[in-house]
Formats: structure tokens, sequence, C-alpha cells
């Protein structure tokens, strides 16, 4: 505003034919006149012909930053805006032909240092006796603190306008009696107020809006005339496409400058999509994500509800218990997406088996529930057992490939076999290993004369389904010592299993049901992790660093990913490779010797040592042996035993040390248990032994305490 910021300004401007003075009878009157003029708040100034300031009083002269001497030398467009210097031509030739008396109008003048000045500018003419313009007379204000404190409101409400529209939020103000009279933001199409104009002037129950809130609109109503602050209203509408969309409004009281009530202003927001995904979240919470039927959780549920109407009714239902043979190896033969093609392909065909009162469920992998509604007798049951095992068994076109499987089917019925949920499910698996037992594509009913050995069966493998995650499994280690220094060269990694249950679980028993079940993939991969993260853990605890061996069983050695799981492993313990070594069993490698060729070769380039166990119970020979890059023979355990009463024992382990000799391998005897035994194989040159003789397989820290304790004795 330059130096005339907060002052006024009367610029006068007249057109004199003798003097700018006005005349005065009474001298005293134009003594008054002139000491007004001068000591005026406001700018005073007469503007003559052509605009040129006649006179000006200091106000003026101060607003302007003139001297009186050098203003008057200006024309009023001389220090008037350029935008604005011609605002005034038309209105003031009105003004002066007569057709107003006066005018009032706001522009811009200039400060001498170049400044903008805003001013409200009120003009009037002095006329002669017979009617012509003599001068111009105007008063000015000085409006430039208003014209900042408009510019600040209005920079301000165009910065919340722009932000209400960057926004997911709308704004919103109601008046006293609730209607909308303000909505501002960006609108989601179908949103409240995506109609605009039309939700003005109305309530929200006017709107066409539905309320979540218990008690409805009236006791939203009842909010608003207590004049209460309410937070996420969820509301609704549903549209003519029939799509439902859902907001929420937080709101507030608004008072005015007197504290009196004025309306309401808040919030709102479209939350379609956050109730669309809560909706799926609730979903998935009791559907199976892969085939949309029920899961667990929502089966046991309705078979919690059947057994209450069963009991209420006196009804039968009956539960089965399905399990896809096969599955695990159409799986790992066509990959997972092949297994879900198949799964969900499967449940369709048992949702087609039912009857629409009756339920499927997916209890996970290859396992399905059936809940079948109020049945007769047990040949209506074994009807429906028959359709599920025919749906079953039609083949299955996946990926271009025909594949059968076949179903496992076990039945427990209410209230026969049991009159609880958890024991009619626990029953009817007993069953369904039953019917695997007998040779699988059948079913079978619960009998308390289930053969024990299926009931330990099935419990193993529940139990062992969850092992992993109550982390039930332990490594214990074996020393492996060298004839010639007798030092500890390496030591092999043993799974042992204790169970809350089952107690102590020898490997003999639970392994064959791990490969079987397909478990021993993520036992295997968690062994092998284990066994690394340990051996480095002893290196940093100042031990001297030695090889760790691992087994590989059948599956894993099958397993896509394989490789992966090694890399793994060596990567995330941060262990060397050469500190690893794989063992495979001799029937292993020769099942399918050129993919065991190509697979031994890449685990090899990796700087893992290679070792075949169990070595002469198979059938390979040198010929083939030669052709994997092994590192390491394992004699098996059954020459090592009677080593010193059979002779055939006795040849057989020679021929072994032999062949590892002539394919310069290391040569390591298993099962080592009597001084004899320890004696016959440092005599014929092997390499190292591993057994009771020396140390049974131990925990972490008491081998830790071995090695650390063991002093090295060299034999000839």
């Amino acid at each position: 505003m330059g130096k005339a910021k907060g002052k006024t300004a009367i610029v006068s401007a007249t057109r004199r034919r003798k003097s700018v003075e006005p005349q005065f009878e009474n001298p005293t009157h134009e003594q008054t006149f002139r000491k007004t003029f001068e000591l005026a708040a406001v700018g005073i100034a007469h503007v003559g012909a052509g605009g040129k300031f006649l006179d000006a009083n200091p106000h003026l002269c101060e607003m302007l930053g003139y001297p009186r001497e050098e203003l008057l030398k200006l024309t009023v467009k001389q220090v008037s805006h350029p935008d604005d210097a011609n605002v005034t031509d038309e209105i003031r030739a009105k003004l002066r032909a007569g057709a107003i008396k006066s005018f009032k109008m706001e522009k811009r003048y200039l400060h001498k240092d170049g400044s903008p000045i805003w001013v409200a500018i009120t003009i009037a003419v002095e006329r002669d006796t017979d009617g012509s313009p003599l001068h111009d007379i105007a008063v000015f204000e000085d409006i430039c603190a208003r014209k900042h404190a408009e510019k600040v409101l209005r920079e301000s409400e165009e910065r919340f306008r722009a932000l209400a529209n960057l926004s997911s939020d709308w704004y919103w103000e109601l008046d006293t009696g609730f209607r909308f009279i303000r909505v501002e933001g960006r609108y989601v199409e179908g949103g409240e107020a995506a109609v605009g104009e039309e939700i003005l002037g109305k309530t929200r129950w006017e709107t066409g809006l539905k309320i979540e809130d218990e008690g409805g609109w009236p006791a939203h109503r009842k909010v608003l005339e207590a004049q209460r602050s309410f937070r996420d209203v969820v509301m609704y509408r549903t549209y003519a496409d029939s799509a439902t969309r859902y907001f929420f409004a937080s709101g507030e009281p608004l008072l005015d400058q007197n504290g009196g009530f004025a309306g309401y202003r808040g919030v709102g927001r479209d939350i379609t999509e956050r109730k669309k995904a809560e909706a799926r979240i609730q979903y998935l919470a009791t559907h199976d994500g892969l085939t949309d039927l029920p899961n667990r959780v929502m089966f046991n549920e309705l078979l919690r509800l059947a057994v209450e109407t069963a009991k209420r009714y006196e009804r039968q239902f009956a539960v089965f218990f399905i399990d896809l043979d096969r599955f695990k190896f159409v799986n790992d033969t066509l990959g997972h997406e092949a297994g879900d093609v198949l799964l969900r392909e499967m449940s369709s065909r048992f949702k087609d088996c039912l009857r629409a009162s009756d339920v499927v469920a997916r209890l996970g992998g290859d396992e399905f529930v059936v809940l079948v509604q109020e049945v007769n007798d047990i040949a209506q049951v074994s009807a429906v057992a028959r359709k599920i095992l025919s749906a079953a068994i039609k083949p299955v076109e996946i990926l271009g490939q025909e594949c059968r499987v076949t179903a496992s089917v076990g039945i427990a019925l209410y209230p026969g076999d049991a009159t609880e949920d958890q024991s009619l499910m626990k029953h009817a698996d007993m069953a369904m290993y039953l019917a695997k037992e007998e040779g699988k594509n059948n079913f079978q009913f619960y009998s308390k004369d289930i053969k024990t050995q299926s009931l330990e069966r099935m419990t193993l493998e529940t139990q062992l389904r969850h092992a992993l995650d109550r982390n039930e499994f332990t490594l214990h280690y074996q020393a492996k010592v060298d004839f010639k220094t007798g030092r500890i060269n390496g030591v092999e990694a043993l799974l042992r299993w204790q169970n809350a249950e089952l107690g102590s679980v020898s490997p003999i028993r639970f392994i064959p049901v791990a490969e079987e079940t397909g478990l021993i993939i993520p036992i295997g991969r968690w062994v092998l992790r284990t066994a690394c993260a340990q051996n480095v853990a002893w290196q940093r605890q100042g031990l001297p660093p030695i090889c760790v061996a691992v087994n590989l069983s059948m599956r894993q050695f099958a397993d896509p990913d394989l490789l992966t799981d090694i890399t793994a492993a060596l990567k995330d313990t941060g262990m060397a490779p050469e500190r690893l070594e794989l063992e495979l069993t001799e029937s292993m490698v020769m099942q399918n010797i050129e993919r065991t060729v190509k697979l031994l070769t890449a685990i090899k380039n990796m700087g893992v040592r290679l070792a075949i166990d169990d070595f002469g119970t198979g059938y390979s020979s040198l010929a083939q042996i030669k052709r994997f890059p092994l590192d390491t023979l394992k004699v098996d355990r059954s020459f090592i035993r009677e080593l010193q009463h059979h002779s055939e024992d006795q040849a057989i382990t020679e021929a072994i040390i032999a062949m590892g000799k002539t394919l310069s391998l290391t040569v390591v005897a298993e099962g080592v248990e009597t001084p004899e035994q320890e004696q016959f194989l440092r005599a014929h040159a092997c390499d190292e032994m591993q057994g009771y003789y020396f140390s049974k397989p131990v925990a972490p820290e008491d081998f830790a305490s071995l090695l650390r304790e063991h002093v090295p004795v060299a034999r000839p």
C-alpha cells in the first residue's frame, strides 16, 4: 500500500474559471473551511480541466507520497494505476452533464514509490450560478486494509476448495433445520454429493439415504436436535442399477458469534470400497478362497447347529471325511496350478452329488468334509458315498493331460457313532484312514472295532501335521571320526520327534508317514536349515570347523525346489557350501540315472559334498557309481553289525572299501559299536567310522562339549 496505507483521501477535481478557492462573504467561514480542508483525516483535492490537480490537502499528499507543489503539477491519470486510469471517464461525463449528482467507486492509485493504493472515491461537482460545472469535489477513503482482508479471505476460501477437491472426503454444512446449505469436495460417481444441487435444501433423510445406526433416522434426528456431535455414522443408498454405495458422515454443531446454534458442519466420505473389502474379509473368514466352499470354521459352526437341531427333533445325519488319493502325485507332477484346477473340479462334482440342504466344505489341501442332513438308514448314506466315489474317479483334463484321482471316504453317523460335533469329525477321519488302508477308492463306516493300527496311524499323521508349527522336532548329532588322525571330521544330523500325546516317536514310525503324506518336504527343509544354522553356531563358539551331513528323502530328491531350498539354507545361515554334505540312499540315485546325474552335478557345482548312504544294499555297480559326482560312500550298518562273525559281511565290507578307494571316495562305516568292528575297519583302511562305539547321537550342546573336549588319538 505504500506510505498512504490506512489513510483517507478526498480528491476534488474542479473546473474553475477564476480561483480554486470557494468564495465566502464572511472571512470567518473561509478560515473555517480552510482549516477543515487542511486538517481533514481524509484526502481532499480539486481537479480542473484535463484532470489536473488544482489543490490537495496534506492527507492526500501524504497518502500519495508527493509534496503539494509536486502533486499540483500532475494529473489524476498520472497517479492512477494503469489498469484503472480510465475507469471513471464515462461516469464523470454523466456527472458533469448533470445526469447524476455524485458517484462512488473503488479504484487503484499509485504511490510515488510505485506501490498500488486501493481507494473508495466519492465525487460530486461544484457548479456556478448558471449551473455550469466549475470543479469536481471528491472524498477518497483508503480501503487497502479491507481489500487485503478480502484477498486473504478469498485465497483462504480457494485453498479450502482446492483441498476439498483433492481430498477423498467432502465438507458439508446444514442450517438450523438440518437442511444442506453447502457441500464441497471431490465427489465419487453415485456418491451422496454426486447428485449436486438436488440435495441442497434437503435433510439427509429426504435424499433417499438409509442409515445403519440402530434406531434409524429417528434416533439420529434426536442427536441433531440435542445439538450433539456425531462420528462415523454410516449411510447407504441403492441405485437404479441395484448397486449399493455406502457413506459415512461426522459432524459437530456450528455456533454463531453469540454462541447460538447455527446448524451443523462436518465431513463425509464414500466408503463403498471399504465395505466391499470388509464383506470380502468376512467371506474369506468362513469360505475357502480357492473353491469358494465353506471352510473349517464355517463347517464346524454348521455341524454344531446340526447337532443341536438333531437333538431337538431326534433326527439322524452323517458326516463324510473325504481325502483325494493320488492328488499329491498330480500336484507334484503337473504343478500347483494343476492341483488347484483339480480341487475346484472336485468341489463342483461333490456339490452336484448332494441335496441343497447338504453341505460340502474344504478343510485344506485335498481334504473335504460333507454334512448329509436327515438320513433315514445306512442304505441312503451308502448311496451318497457311491455317488461321491463315482464323481471323483471320472477323468479330468488338466493342462492338456487326462488325469484320474480316486477318493477315500470315512463316514460317522449321528447319534450312533457320536453325539458331539468334534467326536463325529474325529470318527469320520478315522474311518477315512481305514478306507485308505483297505486299498483306497472306497468308503468305510466308523466302527468301534476299527483296527488299533488305523487309529494309531491316524493319530500319528494328525500329530505329525502340526509338529513343525508346535516346534516338536529337534536334531541330534552323531560324530564321524577319522581313523588315521582320531579327529572328529564331521557329524550327521538325525531327526527326533517329541510329541505331548505320543511321547518320543521313533523315526522308523514317522518318517514313512511323512514320506507318504508329503510332509517330509517341509520337514526336510527345516532339518536342512537347522543343521546349517547349528554348524555355524558351533564355529562362532570357537569350535573347529566340521562338515555336517543331512539325509535327503525320496520325496525331497524328487522335489523340483530342492536346489532352491539348498541355496536358501546356505545363504540364510551363512554356512560355507563345503561344510554341508547331503546323504542319498543307493536306491534313490539308481531310479532315474540321467536325472540323477544332472541334479547331483548341479548340487556339486554349488560346492556341496555328496554321499551315498546305506551302500551295499542296492544293485549299483562300479560302472554306474562312477557316473555320479560323489565324495563319500557309507557302508550300510547291516554289514558292520555281524562283521566279526560272518565272513560274507567281511568280504562285502572289504569290497566296498576297495571300490571307494578306486573311485577316490571317502569311505565311512556306520553302526560301529564294538572294538572288534573298529579294529577290522582300521585294518582294512576304512577312512571314518560312525556309531555308538565312539558316541551316540546327542543334543547340540552335548556335541559341542564332545568336540571341545575330544583329544584326537591317532592309531597305526
